[in-house]
């Protein structure tokens, strides 16, 4: 595993004689690059002949030069003409190639033009990691609410369920308890004042005989 950079060493190519860094998130981690690194990472975001930023992404393809190796776009009109058969940009053709000068170089025009191009790449690059940052947290926002409403209603049901099951218990207890088995004996046809039960009359015929299952029975 790669110790952290040091201050002032770069964390891709981790040379120390560079003066100023960009600050990037590169695959969610930061890091602090280099002028040059930062161009060489992002190789389809500029021409690396002018040093033209490119704002949005190229249309018109025809204008363009493709790295044979990755993924750079030169101006036509920034190469010789006829232009090459088989182009590779400055990077892919020489893998020693330095975009910015190291601190003892003297900074003229030309390098003003690639610290310039650089810093664009680095802020739409933040820019970048800060939209998709803010998509996640919007997304993960919606997700907490949508997990509470579900809790919240998972809450209701089991609470609608349990007032059923216990009503259901209630039910069930009052209707063994209440009911007892008493004989009364009766003569054919013959019915006696308040002797009837009030509640649950279940009749079972026998010989000479009724049983009544009642809630309760008041015998005057």
């Amino acid at each position: 595993m790669n110790s952290p950079p040091i201050k002032g060493e770069c964390s891709n190519c981790c040379q120390k004689e560079r003066w100023l860094f960009h600050r990037l998130l590169i695959r969610g981690i930061d890091r602090r690059l280099c002028t040059s690194c930062v161009l060489r990472l992002h190789p389809s975001s500029f021409c690396p002949s002018c040093f033209h930023f490119f704002d949005h992404p190229p249309t018109a393809a025809h204008r363009f030069v493709t790295c044979s190796k990755c993924s750079s776009l030169t101006h036509l009109e920034c190469l010789p003409s006829p232009p090459p058969p088989t182009f590779l940009c400055p990077p892919c053709s020489n893998s020693s190639f330095s975009f910015f000068p190291d601190a003892s170089t003297p900074i003229d025009q030309h390098h003003a033009q690639v610290l310039i191009c650089a810093s664009k790449v680095a802020s739409a690059s933040a820019n970048k990691s800060l939209a998709l940052a803010s998509t996640r947290a919007e997304r993960a926002v919606r997700e907490s609410a949508l997990a509470r409403k579900k809790a919240r209603d998972a809450l209701v049901t089991l609470h609608v369920s349990e007032e059923v099951s216990n009503s259901r218990s209630k039910k069930d207890e009052f209707n063994r308890g209440g009911h007892v088995q008493v004989p009364v004996k009766l003569h054919s046809g013959e019915t006696r004042p308040n002797e009837t039960a009030k509640l649950g009359i279940r009749e079972r015929s026998g010989q000479g005989s009724r049983v009544l299952d009642v809630a309760s029975t008041h015998v005057l």
